[in-house]
């Protein structure tokens, strides 16, 4: 069984608006749901993980929805990786295989999905990447430092999927650490546990500036 993590608890303090980013509308509809839509159509399970002060704002959008029975909402932590560990906390018995995704992606395709949870399966983590296209440089103090290989460098997105006992324990090895990550797959990388790669969505966009949902 296939069981979704969506991280929507952040603030989006970049994206400069009152309102976090993932709960502004976009086409009609709130940018979270955009994601939901897609993802429950896919998967058995979906927690959406959100922050206090929008527990209820969700709950009573979401129970009139086609598909609310296949999510549950979680509270989420003080970051995006305490959020994501309660998602996987409230995830049935059953889900085998668990995908994070977050909510402020909101226009992924159904094949990246389909790529994803093919190359867990085979792979048990699996991320979906997209070639670097400019020149990368290192900076430090305002001066360039190297410039890197690009052919070698790549730009993760989510859904990242992971068989659910490796993440596991890749967030109990986190936890009795004291380590935060950036994503999922690298917590995935300090167990010495190899991580496949599929090919990413050039559209799906993390909405993180303004411009990025002003021009969708």
């Amino acid at each position: 069984m296939i069981g979704v993590v969506v991280a929507a608890a952040g603030t989006g303090s970049r994206f400069g608006s009152e309102i976090p980013k993932q709960f502004l509308r976009s086409q009609g509809k709130s940018i979270y749901l955009h994601s939901l839509d897609r993802l429950c159509a896919l998967v058995s399970q979906c927690v959406l993980v959100v922050s206090d002060g929008w527990l209820e704002p969700v709950r009573t959008e979401i129970q009139s929805l086609p598909f609310s029975e296949k999510i549950t909402i979680a509270r989420g932590g003080e970051k995006r990786q305490d959020s994501v560990y309660n998602g996987l906390c409230q995830l049935v018995p059953e889900v085998d295989i668990v995908l994070v995704h977050d909510a402020a992606r909101p226009f992924f395709s159904p094949d990246l999905v389909v790529r994803v949870v093919e190359g867990t399966r085979l792979h048990q983590a699996c991320v979906p990447c997209i070639p670097v296209s400019d020149t990368v440089k290192e900076v430090r103090n305002s001066r360039v430092i190297r410039t890197l290989k690009r052919e070698h460098l790549y730009l993760s997105q989510t859904p990242q999927g992971f068989q659910r006992r490796l993440l596991e324990d890749a967030f109990a090895r986190a936890i009795s650490e004291g380590f935060y990550a950036t994503d999922e797959s690298m917590l995935i990388e300090r167990l010495g546990f190899p991580v496949h790669v599929v090919p990413g969505d050039p559209g799906n966009v993390k909405i993180t500036w303004r411009s990025d949902l002003e021009r969708k």
